[in-house]
């Protein structure tokens, strides 16, 4: 259960940078993609072994509401956190020594290689992140930008696929970039470098792969898992590699003509 509450927390957390916009995501000006002399790449996994995500419960929206329905989901959905904890230990044993870390790093490292216009400078992993760990590496990077890149991975509620998740902010350093910020001028832009309103890209992305031969029983799928685990790094492998493609398709993307 603390492993979901706190996975859940830095989710939050790395969400904030990216939450303040009025759009799902602020896609690089054009012409602001092609004055990019130099990007530093700041990578955060904070987790450290694989996960199992919980269906959320439903009750209290089923049921119309109210304080009593709310706490319902609140037991449902811890004891489906416990659960889950106790069917993926045994996976994340048998996982011991697989790095998605590094996985992840080098997938994205041969993706990057193919849009030549980020002019990556360095890719930095971030091992333990402190709280203001975008401040701190904004503020040391000599790059033109900073891209920060938020990734973290996990089972599906039934054990039956494998997620990846990614949020990606993009921070200008030289002034010519920063006047393609999403609020440039703001008010809010003003007190801090780092604040959202000075982003000129952002996104969040999502990837799921199924697992074969599964079956409607998360148990037995949890099981099979767990004694398969040369099957499932090769699966966090290849989710590795489709969160790494979903982060630089992204960077690539046009952002539409406003009307």
């Amino acid at each position: 259960m603390f492993n979901q509450i706190r996975y859940a927390a830095v989710a939050a957390g790395l969400m904030l940078l990216t939450a303040c916009g009025s759009t799902p995501n602020y896609y690089i000006d054009d012409v602001a993609r092609n004055q990019i002399s130099s990007t530093q790449v700041i990578v955060n996994i904070p987790q450290k072994e694989i996960t199992a995500e919980i269906d959320a419960s439903n009750v209290a929206v089923a049921g119309g509401g109210g304080l009593l329905l709310a706490l319902v989901d609140v037991a449902v959905e811890s004891s489906r956190a416990n659960t889950a904890e106790e069917l993926i230990q045994p996976i994340k044993d048998s996982l011991i020594e697989t790095d998605f870390q590094a996985m992840f790093m080098t997938a994205l490292q041969e993706e990057l290689a193919a849009a030549p216009w980020l002019n990556v400078s360095n890719t930095t992993l971030v091992i333990d992140p402190v709280e203001n760990h975008v401040d701190s590496h904004y503020r040391a990077s000599e790059a033109e930008a900073v891209l920060f890149i938020d990734a973290s991975y996990a089972l599906g509620a039934n054990f039956d696929s494998m997620k990846g998740y990614a949020v990606l902010s993009m921070l200008p350093k030289s002034d010519t970039l920063k006047q393609y910020s999403e609020k440039a001028g703001s008010k809010k832009s003003k007190t801090s470098a780092t604040h959202p309103d000075n982003l000129i890209y952002r996104d969040s992305i999502a990837v799921n792969r199924a697992l074969s031969s599964i079956s409607e029983d998360k148990e037995v799928n949890a099981a099979k898992w767990a004694e398969q685990p040369a099957v499932l790094q090769a699966e966090l492998q290849a989710i590795a590699k489709l969160l790494a493609a979903s982060v630089v398709r992204s960077l690539d993307t046009k952002r539409a003509p406003t009307a």
